[in-house]
């Protein structure tokens, strides 16, 4: 019979209430440094954090904002699906085959390594002004770092380990299931947590520049009428909501690496 350590026992428990620690004290140091920075500068276009968050309260109150949280939500969700979908069947597909991997891995770091922001016209010309738009740049924001990071673990992926399965004559199903997907999960998940923030970064970043409704509408409406104490309620509202399912998927990450990685 095995027996369990009391201290072995502990330490995950210990580990989940010293991340909570942080995650509670961290927002806690911020916005007791913006209300301080606040009264140094004495300033209307510096608005505390008291402040901010009333207009935040009052926008969430109503239907429009409300109706560009949905949009964003809505976009986010199905952008980032699709750059993890298609970003993980490419980099398996190309990781599987040193040539092909070989030949796509430069002019995928090239496309990755661009500003985004300087294609976006293009994205408009072909796509116009609307949800379309939007969603591609997204997903086109979110499916360059999993295909990279899922083709590179693929192609490190040990041989061995596929001849074996040859060998004994294991079906694709068995051989997907039992060595390819529990090989290849802990980067899958760490280039599903990058690309989360990413296609979030894209929306926003579309949304600004031709869209009727969203968060980053909503955002530069405030900028034209220079209601900077609406614009640093919502910039509050757009961390937490990038920052809640990152350290989620953090969270996730740390629990499949553990699990996966040996």
């Amino acid at each position: 019979m095995t027996t369990t350590m009391p201290g072995t026992a502990a330490r995950p428990l210990r580990g989940m209430l010293s991340s909570l620690g942080w995650v509670l004290i961290l927002p806690a140091v911020i916005l007791a440094s913006w209300a301080v920075l606040a009264v140094v500068v004495d300033s209307v276009v510096f608005p505390g954090p008291i402040e901010s968050l009333a207009r935040l309260a009052e926008d969430l109150s109503t239907p429009g904002f409300q109706a560009s949280i949905w949009s964003t939500l809505r976009l986010l969700a199905a952008g980032w699906f699709l750059a993890v979908v298609v970003g993980t069947l490419a980099g398996f597909a190309l990781g599987l085959s040193s040539f092909w991997s070989a030949i796509f891995e430069t002019p995928l770091f090239a496309l990755y390594s661009i500003p985004k922001v300087t294609l976006y016209p293009v994205f408009l010309l072909f796509l116009g002004i609307g949800d379309a738009s939007r969603l591609t740049f997204a997903f086109f924001h979110g499916v360059f770092p999993i295909a990279l990071m899922v083709m590179a673990a693929t192609r490190a992926l040990d041989r061995n380990y596929l001849k074996l399965a040859a060998v004994l004559v294991m079906p694709w199903h068995q051989r997907l299931t039992s060595i390819l997907i529990p090989a290849l999960l802990p980067s899958i998940v760490t280039a599903v947590r990058i690309a989360f923030g990413l296609t979030l970064l894209g929306l926003i970043l579309a949304e600004m520049f031709s869209a009727q409704s969203g968060l980053g509408r909503e955002l530069v409406s405030n900028v034209a009428n220079v209601q900077v104490d609406h614009i640093a309620g919502q910039v509050v509202f757009i961390a937490v909501l990038a920052v809640i399912p990152g350290f989620a998927l953090r969270w996730a990450e740390k629990r499949v690496t553990r699990r996966y990685s040996a």
